[in-house]
């Protein structure tokens, strides 16, 4: 974190780069003031916090503020922006910026490091970097497709530059599978093409027993013969990435905690479709080179209704 001592008192304050789903706390102690107003804004959103002194010490958590900041409709396109803060008690006002990134990182975790990523030739797919601003979106190669400044988190919740490091491309030309997108935890996208296997319909009914007015062809009238209003079916389709090394198997597991997924259609012409994945349990062997496996849940189509 940030340090400056200034009218308000001792000030902590997050680093130029933030996750939005992690504690993101100012800290102000020998605060003379009762009371500070925070404001957190992206130039479109404004969201003010205040927060009453105690002890001249005032603790400011803005993560929610910061998750809000996103639009969550067009959240594949931004993932990142500069937030602005300000720090008052009315007479004085302390601004900073920040990075903030939709995502979250683990105290030890490398964000903007090293990758070999598999390059879907046959697919729609882009390379995400963090360029020190912003995520961009590029065209993926083969061998370096860029050189990065990853940043080291501690458990202060501070970042550290670390050397450079390289992002690589690997080419697969495989052309059957679904074909996955989704943001990972350190907010970039994801992709990959999983080989499909048993699909699960499940039916249940829903509405009111209907009765009929059944007459067979001898006249006999049946007022027991009913129909069901309409059923709906929950369709999982079981997706599996076979013989990955520890380094894929991390990077897709970051699928299981993904609320962003999109399939691709790639002969309809929809293009991408949200799709929501399965809760389960997911299983880890210790090998070098094992199955990762999971489930999807398909968009539900809509039934005849009674």
């Amino acid at each position: 974190m940030r340090t400056v001592t200034n009218d308000l008192g001792d000030i902590a304050y997050p680093d130029e780069i933030c996750f939005a789903f992690n504690p993101t706390y100012i800290k102000v102690t020998d605060c003379p003031a009762l009371s500070l107003v925070t404001t957190v804004s992206n130039g479109e959103k404004t969201f003010p916090i205040e927060t009453r002194c105690f002890s001249h010490t005032a603790i400011i958590n803005i993560s929610r503020a910061l998750q809000l900041m996103f639009d969550v409709y067009n959240i594949v396109e931004k993932r990142s922006m500069k937030v602005s803060v300000d720090v008052s008690d009315g007479t004085h006002t302390f601004t900073f910026t920040s990075i903030a990134i939709w995502g979250n990182i683990a105290p030890g975790e490398r964000f903007n490091g090293e990758r070999v990523i598999r390059w879907f030739k046959n697919y729609p797919m882009k390379v995400s970097i963090f360029d020190g601003a912003s995520f961009q979106e590029i065209e993926p190669v083969t061998g370096t497709v860029a050189t990065l400044t990853p940043w080291d988190y501690t458990f202060d919740y501070t970042f550290h530059p670390a050397s450079a490091q390289i992002v690589t491309c690997v080419e697969d030309n495989a052309t059957d599978g679904v074909f996955l997108r989704w943001i990972d935890r350190h907010g970039r996208l994801q992709y990959w093409l999983f080989e499909k296997g048993v699909k699960e319909i499940k039916n249940d009914d829903g509405g009111q027993e209907l009765t009929m007015n059944y007459v067979d062809k001898k006249g006999n009238s049946f007022r027991s013969i009913k129909r069901q209003q309409y059923f709906f079916s929950e369709t999982k389709l079981n997706l599996c990435a076979p013989n990955v090394d520890e380094a894929e198997f991390n990077m897709l597991e970051s699928i299981l905690t993904s609320p962003v997924i999109d399939l691709y259609h790639k002969d309809a012409g929809v293009g991408w479709e949200p799709v929501v994945i399965d809760t389960s349990t997911s299983k880890r062997k210790v090998t070098i080179m094992q199955d990762f496996e999971f489930k999807i849940l398909l968009p539900n189509t809509n039934a005849q209704m009674l």
